[in-house]
């Protein structure tokens, strides 16, 4: 972990080190109010997934809204660590868990929270089962089913009842219900947005009704997206929605979430103007993340992001324009994916008005395991 050179709280934000992830708290709490108070009369409810900015602050404000389940979801067994550490008790592990010493790990945690995890394989169901009973812990275990992503998840059907009856005989497990994620559809032309979530949430529903007739309770059916999801809302099945991206949201998700917005950004410094029409600033790829494509420019007009260094962003500009930023100005980057970003970093540097106002860990940066 960095450590960062602070400056007081009510310092300028230009006056703050770069690069640096800048937090607007206006709009992170606006966007937070949108979403939860969606939810706060609906009887689905939202479960935060913290993964996308890994800060056990931002989760207790989102938890602390109102219109959730009480938990919230992560996506690797460390981040389930540092959230439990910041006291979260219900936590959702919706990556496939196979490995004997990650699950060593989740039957530590289960000893003080609720925990739940996601299988598409009898492998890791079996695994799972054998060290949770000879660690004398209950989990939880859905079953995840594959709607169109073709990533992770067991077919929808009776390929999915099969691994439901085998997780219910698991004494030491509880069959939690099913889970799937249409996280992709953002890609998609949000004409047919709707139709397309009724498509892939059709098939988990038709898997309820067959788990359901076979004698098995299906509790939880868990939809995983910030695109979509008041449209999601309103399947009377689907009992949780997992949304993450709303809080901070990105360059991508902005394009479709437009009642949201960027509340995360990164600031950075003209460090080189090379020749004419080429500015250089420090941040790059270790700091600002390309994964879905570069960066949006914030500040300056009829600038393209040519590409990016490790360190550096390279922009070219067009030669007629008059106000040429100066060595040693703040250039401000949307990154194209909050995710990767979010990773990068040690702290947000929350501010107000253009003053900070309080600097927050990313706790859960870097805890891939």
């Amino acid at each position: 972990m960095e450590t960062p050179i602070l400056k007081p709280i009510g310092t300028p934000v230009e006056q703050l080190d770069t690069p640096s992830l800048i937090l607007d708290l206006s709009v992170l709490e606006r966007n937070i109010e949108y979403m939860h108070s969606f939810f706060c009369d609906k009887d689905v409810t939202l479960r935060p997934n913290v993964s996308t900015h890994l800060c056990p602050a931002i989760a207790h404000k989102q938890v602390a809204a109102g219109g959730t389940s009480g938990g919230i979801c992560v996506t690797t067994v460390g981040q389930a660590e540092i959230f439990a550490e910041s006291g979260f008790t219900d936590l959702f592990l919706t990556t496939v868990t196979v490995t004997p010493l990650k699950i060593v790990r989740l039957c530590a945690l289960a000893l003080s929270a609720n925990i739940t995890l996601a299988a598409d394989n009898i492998h890791a169901v079996r695994g799972i089962s054998e060290i949770a009973l000879s660690k004398n812990v209950k989990l939880d275990v859905v079953v995840e089913i594959n709607s169109g992503l073709d990533m992770c998840g067991v077919e929808p059907g009776y390929p999915a009842l099969e691994l439901a009856k085998v997780i219910h005989e698991s004494p030491s497990l509880n069959f939690a219900g099913l889970m799937t994620d249409h996280g992709l559809l953002n890609h998609m032309d949000t004409n047919n947005l709707s139709d397309e979530i009724h498509r892939c949430i059709g098939d988990v529903i038709e898997t309820k009704n067959i788990i359901e007739k076979d004698g098995l309770s299906v509790d939880k059916v868990s939809v995983g997206g910030t695109t979509g999801f008041d449209v999601v809302s309103e399947i009377e099945e689907v009992t949780e929605i997992r949304a993450g991206s709303y809080a901070l949201l990105d360059g991508t998700y902005s394009t479709f979430e437009p009642q949201f917005g960027v509340a995360a950004r990164v600031m950075t410094t003209v460090t080189s103007l090379p020749e004419v029409g080429i500015i250089i600033t420090d941040g790059g790829g270790k700091s600002i993340g390309s994964e879905w494509g570069n960066p949006s420019v914030d500040n300056l007009t009829d600038v393209t992001v040519q590409g990016l260094s490790a360190e550096h962003v390279n922009l070219r500009r067009s030669l007629d324009i008059v106000d040429v930023p100066s060595i040693g100005s703040k250039v401000w980057f949307t990154p194209s994916d909050m995710r990767t970003c979010s990773n990068l970093h040690d702290y947000f540097f929350g501010v107000r008005g253009g003053i900070l106002e309080t600097v927050w860990n990313i706790s859960a940066r870097g805890r891939y395991r």
